[in-house]
């Protein structure tokens, strides 16, 4: 019997829209700044251990020369107990906010290339959860709102055809596929899933064949227009 080949690595060139042969294994998202933030940590917990081993230290050394009888030791020890709450307090913080996630562009503040960056990861992780049946009608509902989103970036106002573009890449389609995740399987899910997204990809289609045909007709007309204005010398 054959080995199980493990799916192709993508080499340069390939389509990254490309429907995958199969579903590709998880991976778990790493932020993209893990290497600054693991010298950070790094770095903080040296400091952690030193400034635990210096504590210490002037804790046995004031403590015993307080046992001897000299009374300003008390006062130190005092002093050095205060100093180690606030390193604590420091590297908490500190800690916290090297393992606090970076934040997410706001939706608001998202470009054309932001919506097609999180389209794309989108269908990569519909690809690895959705059942086979539903992956032709997710693919398409996808590459058809990653085509709208790319006719409408060059809107100068907010048209209808723009805003169901980005609704559909921003909010319907993540939902859509994070209900379907977190919802009971039912005999009728897979079909009902189909269904919303044939009506996404059927929406988005209709964007796109609009804005094609705008395009094609505007092509025409400037055609027209260098005809009328210079086919006249040549005769």
């Amino acid at each position: 019997m054959s080995a199980h080949l493990p799916p192709r690595p993508p080499r340069p060139g390939d389509d990254a829209w490309a429907a995958a042969p199969r579903p590709a294994l998880p991976r778990p998202a790493l932020p993209p700044d893990l290497g600054r933030r693991a010298k950070g940590l790094t770095w903080l917990a040296v400091q952690s251990v030193l400034g635990f081993v210096a504590v210490l230290g002037l804790l046995l050394l004031f403590g015993l020369l307080l046992a001897l009888g000299w009374d300003p030791a008390g006062w130190l020890i005092g002093v050095t107990l205060i100093l180690a709450f606030l390193g604590v307090a420091r590297t908490f913080f500190q800690g916290r906010r090297l393992l606090s996630p970076a934040p997410e562009v706001p939706l608001v503040q998202a470009t054309a290339d932001d919506d097609e960056a999180r389209l794309l990861r989108l269908l990569r992780s519909g690809e690895r959860v959705l059942p086979p049946a539903a992956r032709p009608a997710f693919h398409a509902a996808v590459i058809a709102t990653r085509d709208a989103l790319r006719l409408t970036a060059s809107d100068e106002t907010l048209s209808r055809d723009a805003f169901d573009a980005r609704q559909a890449a921003r909010e319907d389609l993540p939902a859509l596929l994070r209900t379907y995740q977190a919802a009971p399987q039912a005999p009728d899910a897979e079909r009902w899933l189909v269904a919303q997204l044939d009506l996404i990809g059927r929406r988005m289609g209709e964007v796109v064949r609009e804005r094609r045909g705008q395009h094609t007709r505007t092509l025409e007309a400037q055609r027209r227009y260098l005809e009328s204005k210079y086919g006249a010398g040549e005769q």
